[in-house]
């Protein structure tokens, strides 16, 4: 008799387990959406060159703390206007907008041009004074900028933004 209940408890448990995982891939592939749309590209001032599709980048940031979510390269499409699509989060505020790939996102050391200069006498801004120490107990407060190109997307919707440049 008690071989029996281990096997029945055992049997359920299983159950239970696939039966979550299975429920939480579906609920995380719901709870994306896809962005996508056109760029349109003006045209540059005298004397300047505007960027090609293959320069622009299209990034999404959480509208919450300006975190990247997702970025891509425009592309041009079958019909060769320039085009984008980028897979956001659902059920949240989001940033989406256009830029050159100009400048690299890689991170640089700090400076060392001005070693040996005391902290705080050198104009840089939140440098540290000797006589103050930063709390450690500290409230972050966020707030969610509503702007014009913040969007808010339902579950599994697939949303066309047009965009500019």
């Amino acid at each position: 008799m008690g071989w029996l209940v281990i096997r029945i408890v055992l049997a359920v448990v299983a159950t239970t387990s696939i039966a979550l995982l299975a429920r939480l891939e579906g609920v995380q592939a719901r709870e994306l959406a896809t962005a996508s749309g056109p760029i349109t590209i003006a045209a540059a001032p005298a004397g300047m060159a505007s960027p090609r599709c293959e320069q622009l980048i299209v990034e999404a940031r959480d509208a919450l703390d300006n975190h990247l979510i997702a970025d891509t390269h425009g592309a041009p499409d079958a019909d060769g206007a320039c085009s984008y699509t980028l897979t956001v989060p659902a059920q949240s505020a989001v940033w989406i907008h256009v830029r050159p790939a100009l400048v690299s996102s890689v991170t640089t050391a700090p400076s060392t041009q001005n070693a040996g200069v005391p902290a705080g006498t050198n104009g840089t801004a939140g440098a540290s004074r000797p006589d103050h120490v930063p709390s450690a107990r500290s409230v972050q407060i966020r707030w969610t900028v509503i702007s014009p190109n913040t969007y808010f997307f339902n579950p599994g919707e697939a949303k066309t933004i047009p965009l500019s440049y």
